[in-house]
């Protein structure tokens, strides 16, 4: 009876066995499939943390605000330094989209409180000033500084502390003022209130790129260095910054904008 017993016990415990097996084995096995994937099973679970895809910080879009829809005058140079005083220069700049000509158009300049113009440089014939680009002006009084710094165009006028200058379109004196820069107190040309101080050897008077612009953002590296010159409140005090070293650029320059 005991050894029937025995057997019976037996028996039951591997069919136990049998039977827990068959369930696990479903459950756990290697691999597994369903209809449309496959399952791998592990020892340990892969713990890596989803890559995630950064937000791309939007370009801050520049305030346009105040920016000419005219031609400018863009930076001056008085002063070319110890023995190079006749190493003057007037850039232009046009912020706009299309190239502007300066047919009709003169530059002139006035000495301390006078009234009346004196031409620097006419221009009778078609004269583009590109879209977005530069015109520059140099004084020949050394021949060879017009060539140095690529004007397009010279003569032998010279500028001064104690001058102001415009463009103007028309006649001298009354034709209408395109744009002007005084660095003299008590001129009768120029906008608003004068640039102060007057510029040293090698420095400039340059326009600002924009409102927020300063000496070093529109310095060599600066962060508006190839911004263009066209912000302008119509005073010169503000919409000009100092250039420790100045920076005259052509009409072969390559055009600049915000």
């Amino acid at each position: 009876m005991k050894k029937r017993f025995l057997l019976l016990s037996i028996f039951a415990i591997l069919a136990i066995s049998f039977i827990s097996y068959q369930v696990t084995h479903a459950l756990f096995s290697d691999t597994a499939q369903s209809q449309d994937n496959t399952f791998s099973a592990a020892e340990v679970f892969p713990t890596t943390s989803p890559t995630l895809t950064p937000t791309p910080t939007p370009t801050p879009t520049p305030d346009l605000s105040g920016i000419a829809d005219h031609v400018v005058i863009s930076e001056v140079q008085i002063n070319g330094g110890p023995g190079d005083a006749e190493h003057d220069f007037i850039e232009l700049y046009n912020p706009t989209s299309v190239p502007f000509d300066l047919i009709g158009h003169r530059l002139v300049k006035r000495a301390g409180n006078s009234s009346t113009d004196d031409t620097i440089k006419s221009w009778i014939a078609s004269t583009m000033v590109p879209a977005h680009g530069f015109y520059l002006w140099a004084s020949s009084g050394d021949p060879t500084f017009p060539v140095t710094i690529g004007a397009d165009t010279s003569t032998t006028d010279e500028l001064t502390s104690s001058n102001s200058i415009a463009l103007r379109n028309g006649v001298e004196n009354t034709g209408i003022i395109v744009d002007a820069l005084s660095w003299n107190d008590g001129s009768t040309l120029g906008e608003g209130n004068e640039f102060d101080p007057d510029p040293g050897g090698d420095q400039s008077i340059e326009r600002k790129a924009l409102s927020t612009s300063t000496a070093p953002t529109m310095a060599i590296g600066g962060a508006d260095e190839f911004k263009g010159n066209g912000f302008d409140l119509n005073d010169n005090a503000t919409d000009f910054i100092l250039r420790t070293l100045s920076q005259p650029q052509n009409s072969g320059s390559g055009t600049e904008m915000p």
